[in-house]
Formats: structure tokens, sequence, C-alpha cells
């Protein structure tokens, strides 16, 4: 693998990821994708018969497995929080794609379909983004704000740092 790119909902990752897979010209990644995959199901349908553990465990061993493919992987928002040494361990650049909590908002409001969202509310969603910023922090080696970016602006400034 080349890089793992995290965040919180709304930053932009999966986007990004696609962009700069395409500009690397290697596989584009999306570790939700490779769980809907592995268990046959959304990830919605499964959360209706199983646990967030059965889901994280799940998760994780997907995220091992990926370490050993080649290309540019796009985590989910809580990716991260449950799995800060299987991240350290693959040994990759690891972006953060950051917002501010606004941007989060006007992105997330125009996107209907994040049942966490619609659990939380927005006040929710940004208190857990907060709780979540410290993890994001220690695991990137690069911070990219994309308030005032286009996807296309991250995925090229991510490529210059890659390049090096």
């Amino acid at each position: 693998m080349d890089a793992i790119i995290i965040g919180f909902m709304g930053s932009g990752k999966t986007t990004v990821t696609q962009l700069l897979a395409e500009k690397l010209n290697v596989k584009f990644m999306d570790l939700d994708s490779l769980i809907v995959d592995q268990i046959g199901q959304s990830i919605s349908d499964f959360f209706k018969d199983n646990s967030e553990e059965k889901f994280r465990k799940v998760e994780t061993e997907v995220l091992k497995q990926s370490a050993s493919l080649n290309g540019i992987l796009a985590t989910g928002g809580g990716t991260p929080i449950y799995n800060v040494n299987v991240i350290k361990e693959m040994d990759l650049p690891v972006f953060l794609l950051d917002a501010k909590d606004e941007t989060i908002k006007n992105r997330l409001s125009k996107d209907i379909g994040r049942p966490l969202v619609n659990k939380l509310g927005f006040n929710g969603i940004i208190e857990l983004k907060h709780e979540r910023d410290a993890i994001y922090n220690e695991l990137s080696d690069y911070i990219i704000f994309t308030d005032d970016k286009t996807p296309l602006e991250v995925a090229n400034q991510i490529l210059k740092i890659l390049r090096r």
C-alpha cells in the first residue's frame, strides 16, 4: 500500500483518495467497500443483526488484509479510533483530512444517507469529531485542511508530499 487517508466523515476521504489513486495509477481502496465485499451485505444491513463490536472485528481483519494490497486506502471515520496499533504497524504515510466544524456540518447537510448523523444530530456529530481529533492527530504524518480546497487540490497536495 502507498498511503492511508483518515479523517472524520465529510472530510473528503473517499473523493480525494479516488483522485489520488487515479493520479498515481494505483488501485483505489475504500475500507467500507472492502468490508461490504467481505460480509456480503451493506454495512447498515449488517448492523441490523450484529453489534458494533462484531463490526469492528470484521473491520480490523479487513484492514489487516488490505496492508498487503497495492494502492491508496480510505478508511472509515471510526476506523482509526478502533485500530490505532494496526495502523501504526502498517508503517505507511498517514494523511489526515481535516475540516472546520462548519465545513463538516455543511457537507453532511447535503448527504442524507448517514445514519450516524440522523442518530446524533449535527451537534452530536461535531462533539464526536472533537472526541476523535486527538487520535486522528496522533496517527497522522501529515494533516491536510480541506475547507477551502477542491478535492483535486487536496489530492495534488498529497501527491507532492508522496513524490518527495
